[in-house]
């Protein structure tokens, strides 16, 4: 995947945590969880910013990529993601149009027209955003797991170019709040989204993945 794309799905999957940071403790921890419940606690209205942070694992890294920044949320075609460190780097979204601008470059442009699997996230993701249950099944296979205690919902693409760049997506959570987002690509790469006060957690610059799932659980 070239630069600009990942920093494209990045954003686009920094959107889909940045709605649950809002969520509400849900009543009956020990109670079956109910997706639409769930799915309305990750809604979130724009305007939003939030934190955030993510771990990267790719099979061609020596040991893992930890990156920080903010999220701006503006509504359904318009969001911009801005990571502080370890480096410097702008990604826009407005409408159909994408700019990425790395440190003090020139930005990089291109439209969603010429990406239309970044475009089907782009709109499943306004959907979750949304509480849209049924938008967000057009584009993935929901399953819920667990209980109000710890849950998780799994996305799967339904749509094959998506899952040439998302094989699936993971939300972790614990009674009426979420936790960490977990994407995991054909190519074995990973990434880890921290959410609430997991995104609070100290990370070791070497973390794993057995401590990472910890902290996610």
């Amino acid at each position: 995947m070239g630069m600009i794309r990942w920093s494209v799905l990045a954003l686009l999957l920094a959107a889909a945590s940045a709605g649950a940071q809002q969520g509400a403790d849900a009543p009956g921890a020990s109670a079956p969880p109910d997706i639409d419940a769930l799915l309305r606690r990750l809604a979130r209205p724009a305007p939003a910013t939030t934190a955030f942070e993510e771990v990267h694992f790719s099979p061609v890294l020596s040991r893992p990529l930890i990156v920080a920044g903010e999220l701006e949320y503006g509504g359904p075609d318009s969001l911009a993601r801005t990571v502080a460190k370890p480096y410097s780097e702008h990604t826009q979204i407005h409408g159909d149009q994408v700019s990425v601008v790395r440190g003090t470059g020139k930005p990089r442009t291109f439209s969603l027209a010429h990406a239309p699997e970044l475009k089907t996230l782009l709109s499943s993701f306004s959907a979750l955003l949304g509480g849209n249950r049924q938008q967000l099944e057009q584009s993935f296979l929901l399953q819920l797991r667990g209980d109000e205690a710890h849950w998780s919902i799994e996305l799967t693409p339904r749509d094959s170019r998506v899952s040439q760049r998302v094989s699936r997506i993971t939300v972790n959570g614990a009674a009426g709040r979420p936790r960490c987002m977990t994407t995991t690509a054909p190519d074995g790469s990973v990434t880890v989204m921290l959410m609430e006060d997991a995104a609070q957690t100290a990370l070791a610059p070497d973390i794993s993945r057995a401590d990472l799932d910890k902290v996610c659980h």
